[in-house]
């Protein structure tokens, strides 16, 4: 709703390594194209041009999505999800290292790679921790 409706929010969006984190987040295949599309939250004819490309179905989700009220802080409730999105992402990913590691057919090379993959994990959850603004997120 906020990337459709809110120009800050949508550009705050837009200036995040947005593309890699959200194919590893289910169901975000229609934010994806939200934010792929030449669509600008003030400007009508954007609109109607992004709500042509949908299906019928996923017209009548964006159409419910735009009768909602934009929250009054928009950019600031974007920020809190997209930190929580690279949280989620990373925390999987982290897990996903630390199970594939465990495997025993594994040669030393896979082994020191994975380990090489947590360490990194681990230090970008670390950046995430910090106040905002200490990290590019």
């Amino acid at each position: 709703l906020v990337a459709l409706r809110d120009g800050p929010a949508r550009n705050f969006l837009l200036a995040r390594n947005w593309r890699e984190t959200l194919e590893q987040v289910p169901d975000a295949e229609i934010l994806i194209r939200i934010l792929q599309s030449e669509l600008h939250p003030d400007d009508p004819a954007s609109l109607s041009a992004f709500m042509a490309t949908l299906s019928p179905a996923e017209e009548a989700l964006v159409s419910a999505w735009l009768l909602q009220k934009v929250p009054a802080v928009a950019e600031t409730m974007i920020e809190k999800w997209w930190l929580g999105i690279r949280h989620a992402v990373l925390r999987r990913r982290l897990a996903a290292a630390q199970n594939r590691i465990k495997l025993p057919e594994l040669s030393t090379g896979d082994i020191v790679n994975l380990q090489k993959q947590i360490l990194d994990l681990q230090e970008q959850l670390h950046e995430l921790s910090q106040p905002v603004g200490a990290a590019d997120n």
